[in-house]
């Protein structure tokens, strides 16, 4: 079982030129992206640590998956799920079942089979209204995966097994597992870690099978091993001056050993180098 080492917010390196980005979408060759509340459309330049925007859409983007050919699929507050070709062309990929309505999508993910998975966060209202649902490859249509109204279903992250779809509950103040049997169907939802007094907003999975998340108050990051249950601090900063509001974390570069967080309250994405952990691989399909 590993310790984590706390990291030293002093070394924590400021990527520039976003709008107050939300999450981290990671590329098969470790590229990474990220999208501002101005609509925009980002690269990150892990070598110059410079953001570059090679696209825009109508409505604000929030989480980000890619499938293996670098075309970036973003959950669209519009109420749909949006492909993002690696020139910058914009299409719907997905839409809500016939006769509902997304209310707030918020972040996809793929499973080996070129599934996605897509939370919707519900209408932020305290009411008990998000819910998890699943995309077939190239099928335009969203399904409900998991039957019942979850707690502001956030950031999403499968397991190395795909035996469980891990989530953020962010006003729960928790991160949530639903099993995901042999014929692809849900099972029962399980707590994995409470947070009291959090606000946890990204996970990212590491080889050794711990969580890493993102809690955008109070500003820090943590590590849960799910062996242990022990849950670590990893970097906080309470001045909100070199950590300020993570609201993701992934694992980019060609080694996937670069760690990267957003920050929805700064004009930055926060790198994290050295931090002696590797990001488990992400499913990049390559899709009809």
């Amino acid at each position: 079982m590993s310790t984590i080492t706390p990291f030293d917010i002093h070394d924590i390196i400021h990527i520039r030129g976003v709008d107050h980005p939300e999450s981290i979408g990671v590329g098969p060759d470790g590229m990474a992206y990220t999208t501002g509340t101005g609509c925009q459309v980002y690269r990150l330049d892990l070598e110059e640590n410079l953001a570059c925007e090679f696209s825009s859409t109508e409505a604000r983007c929030l989480g980000t998956a890619v499938d293996a050919d670098g075309n970036l699929y973003a959950a669209h507050t519009a109420g749909d799920v949006l492909k993002i070709t690696p020139d910058g062309e914009v299409s719907v990929y997905a839409t809500a079942p016939d006769g509902d309505e997304f209310l707030c999508t918020n972040y996809p993910a793929f499973d080996r089979q070129g599934r996605m998975y897509l939370s919707d966060s519900g209408d932020w209202s305290g009411e008990l209204n998000g819910h998890i649902y699943r995309i077939g490859p190239g099928e335009g249509q969203a399904r409900l995966w998991y039957p019942e109204p979850v707690d502001t279903p956030n950031a999403i992250a499968l397991d190395s097994e795909e035996q469980h779809l891990y989530f953020v509950e962010t006003f729960g103040s928790a991160i949530a597992r639903i099993p995901i049997h042999e014929d692809g169907s849900a099972g029962t939802l399980e707590r994995v870690v409470h947070m009291p007094r959090h606000i946890p907003d990204g996970i990212a999975f590491d080889t050794e099978g711990r969580l890493w998340i993102a809690c955008h108050r109070p500003d820090a990051i943590y590590v849960y091993d799910l062996a242990s249950r022990r849950l670590e601090l990893f970097a906080e900063d309470w001045m909100g001056e070199a950590l300020r509001g993570p609201t993701d974390v992934a694992f980019a570069g060609p080694n996937r050993d670069i760690l990267l967080a957003a920050s929805l309250d700064n004009l930055v994405v926060h790198r994290f180098d050295n931090t002696g952990a590797v990001g488990l691989p992400l499913n990049h399909p390559r899709l009809p």
